[in-house]
């Protein structure tokens, strides 16, 4: 993009009309300003943003031409949307002129994540300068679960999954689905290699997780802001509870075999959280006798606020399916 605005035409536009930029500096360096100023060289067009008169490329350029006292300064039009306009800035800083600070870049790394979630990480590292290690740090540190879609944009435009991990459980469904396909649609379908969709293909048929052990993540082991974590392989067992979990568990197991679950960053969370409270009822029956005496009723107190929490979510979800079904 920056190439193709060096050829377009240039102009002398009136600084006193000029916005300042939407920039990623925080700041402008003042003892830059002035080397400018009293330099000798003409200056390099600077960049506006149409729409805005906002300056994209050029603000030390700008004040060293007021401190020279010029009345105007050549200049080259950006027709695109502020979100384009500032990348564009990021861009033509990291690329030239006065580097930016690091953490000027993170925080451009930052605003670029929360507005192009879908990027990959080492294309938002490319076009701040900042890490992609940085770039997935600050992904998973942002509480919105958009900034962390299942599968990513790069700069050459092609998709790919957050992690391999999770293309081969996709891929580990397509299969269980279609045992037939070939292992360029299992590819296709689950984002991932025809390598690595020949080797879900095997792992499966030698009765192992279509995962090997040490790609996979949980949300403890991972941080708050990973992925979601896999749907889980064990069954709560049913021996505490008598008819009563037995029956939920048998419930669980459908839930956990349906496709519109396991294939969804939410159905995912939905299945491991059911899980999760399977298993902590089952806890609970066991360090219920631990509690000592004095602290039992605080604890009651608060199971039974969450168990009323539990019950309002669960008239809620049935009065949608009734009037679903009406």
């Amino acid at each position: 993009m920056i190439s193709d605005l060096r050829q377009a035409s240039t102009f002398d536009i009136d600084i006193h009309t000029l916005l300042p930029a939407d920039s990623p500096r925080f700041a402008l360096d003042q003892a830059h300003v002035r080397a400018l100023a009293e330099s000798e060289t003409e200056f390099p067009p600077i960049l506006v943003h149409r729409a805005t008169l906002r300056v994209i490329d050029g603000m030390h350029r700008v004040r060293a031409a007021e401190l020279r006292a010029m009345d105007t300064i050549g200049a080259r039009w950006f027709e695109g949307d502020e979100q384009a306009a500032f990348l564009l800035a990021v861009e033509s800083n990291t690329r030239h002129g006065l580097p930016l600070s690091s953490d000027e870049r993170k925080q451009a790394a930052l605003r670029i994540l929360r507005a192009h979630p879908h990027w990959s990480d080492r294309s938002i590292a490319e076009r701040t300068g900042w890490s992609a290690t940085g770039v997935g740090a600050l992904r998973r540190d942002i509480a919105d679960p958009d900034a962390r879609p299942e599968a990513r944009v790069g700069r050459d435009g092609r998709i790919r999954p957050s992690t391999t991990a999770e293309g081969r459980r996709v891929a580990a469904e397509v299969i269980r689905q279609n045992p037939a396909a070939s292992l360029r649609e299992i590819a296709r379908r689950a984002g991932i290699s025809v390598g690595t969709a020949r080797d879900v293909r095997h792992r499966l048929a030698d009765g192992r997780s279509a995962v090997p052990d040490g790609r996979r993540t949980g949300a403890a082991a991972a941080g708050p802001g990973s992925p979601a974590p896999p749907v889980p392989d064990e069954r709560p067992t049913g021996r505490r509870g008598g008819p009563d979990l037995d029956r939920r568990v048998t419930l669980f197991d459908g839930l956990r075999n349906d496709p519109s679950l396991r294939l969804s960053e939410s159905g995912r969370l939905v299945l491991q959280r059911l899980h999760t409270q399977l298993r902590t009822t089952e806890e609970w029956k066991r360090l219920a006798p631990t509690i000592p005496l004095h602290g039992r009723s605080a604890v009651a107190d608060i199971l039974s606020a969450c168990a009323d929490d539990l019950k309002g979510m669960a008239r809620e979800l049935r009065c949608v399916e009734d009037a679903l079904t009406d």
